[in-house]
C-alpha cells in the first residue's frame, strides 16, 4: 500500500507544471497516506502543513524566497483527503 500512495504522488507531482498545483498534489498525497496509516485525519494535515513549511525553508536555504502561498496550497491538498 505504501508503494501505491508513492506512485499515486510522482505521479501527480510529475503531471503538475504550476507549482502550487504541486504543492497541492503532494499536500494531498501526504495527507491521504498518514491518515490511512494513522487513522487520524489531524496527523494528516499536520503532515502536509509540515511538508510545506519545510519545503519552503529549505527553498529559503537555497536562496529562494520563504513563499507563504506555497505552504498554504500545500495543507489545501489536505481537504481533499478530508472529503473522502
Amino acid at each position: 500500500m505504501k508503494k501505491c500512495f508513492l506512485l499515486v504522488a510522482i505521479v501527480l507531482v510529475s503531471a503538475c507544471t504550476d507549482d502550487k498545483a504541486a504543492h497541492f498534489a503532494v499536500g494531498a498525497a501526504s495527507s491521504a497516506a498518514v491518515t490511512h496509516y494513522t487513522g487520524s485525519r489531524l496527523a494528516g494535515c499536520g503532515t502536509a502543513l509540515a511538508l510545506g513549511v519545510a519545503k519552503e525553508a529549505y527553498d529559503k536555504n537555497q536562496g529562494a524566497r520563504f513563499d507563504p502561498q506555497d505552504v498554504g496550497a500545500t495543507t489545501a491538498g489536505c481537504v481533499v483527503t478530508l472529503a473522502f
